[in-house]
């Protein structure tokens, strides 16, 4: 019996699927679990070094490029009835994580669950560093990070698939579910690498908050308000916390700013951070 099926969208990520699967394949039961890595619009040996590292997973190539396109494919080729787990190709996430962010889906108490992201902040810019100080304390991570990696039950699968065409896919799916059919999963741990220089960070941040307006435009509003205020106030109490957060609250002034004076929309759709590919 098929416990859940992971899907794992790849674009032009040779450097660090290898290591992807290799993390999670650890005491990952293969005859149980279904792993789905669609390698979408891929210039470089993305299938094949997929192929490599985990022989057992299902591999779906297609020419075009696209995240929810490919989530979709995905979805399609995984176990009827059982969870559906999302995981972004150069993250690092291990079996028991796994394991642990979907109980609360076969039990029945959730139809969404996400983990806890840890950042990597090694070999990064000093501003890059003090950013995610400060990223850590914003309010909304004390319920997980909903993004990333993230697992829905049969149910709740149903409910957002297919996805529509859109840049943040991870935000329309959070916003898809109610905070209280959500759990947060404490025991799920995960670790992504943050942007190396300050200009890879601002152009994440782009196209992050360019998709969360692209959502919120869709009728899907945010659940969270005020959360740079609540950061401010706290920093007040926890001085070491002030610079930290004022940058935060800086790079986020300046993505905004940075948004509003894209003059005919031709930014690209897709910023994405290449500072991080690097072979592992």
């Amino acid at each position: 019996m098929t416990r859940a099926t992971i899907l794992i969208p790849a674009h032009d990520e040779a450097e660090v699927i290898g290591r992807t699967l290799w993390y999670l394949s650890r005491g990952l039961p293969l005859d149980q679990v279904r792993v789905v890595v669609i390698a979408n619009g891929c210039t470089d040996a993305t299938a094949a070094r997929a192929r490599a590292a985990l022989p057992q997973a299902v591999v779906i190539e297609t020419d075009r490029a696209g995240k929810c396109h490919a989530l979709n494919l995905g979805y399609e080729a995984a176990a009827t009835g059982a969870p559906v787990v999302c995981l972004d190709a150069d993250l690092d996430v291990t079996a028991e994580a796994v394991a642990a962010l979907i109980a609360p889906l076969a039990e029945g108490r959730a139809l969404a669950a996400c983990g806890q992201m840890d950042v990597d902040t090694s070999g990064v810019s000093p501003a890059v560093r003090v950013f995610y100080q400060g990223w850590r304390t914003n309010p909304y991570f004390a319920r997980g990070k909903f993004g990333g990696l993230f697992a829905l039950s049969p149910e709740g699968a149903a409910r957002v698939f297919p996805l529509p065409e859109i840049t943040a896919d991870d935000e329309f799916i959070r916003r898809s579910f109610a905070p209280t059919e959500i759990a947060f999963v404490a025991g799920c741990r995960f670790v992504a690498r943050a942007p190396r220089t300050l200009a890879s960070l601002v152009r994440v941040r782009r196209r992050s908050l360019r998709g969360a307006r692209e959502v919120a435009r869709m009728g899907k509003a945010s659940p969270e308000r005020g959360s740079g205020r609540t950061m401010i106030l706290r920093a007040l109490g926890a001085p070491a916390n002030l610079w930290p957060v004022a940058v935060f609250l800086g790079v986020s002034v300046w993505v905004r700013v940075s948004l509003m004076r894209d003059r005919t929309g031709a930014a690209p759709r897709w910023e994405r951070d290449l500072t991080t590919r690097v072979e592992g």
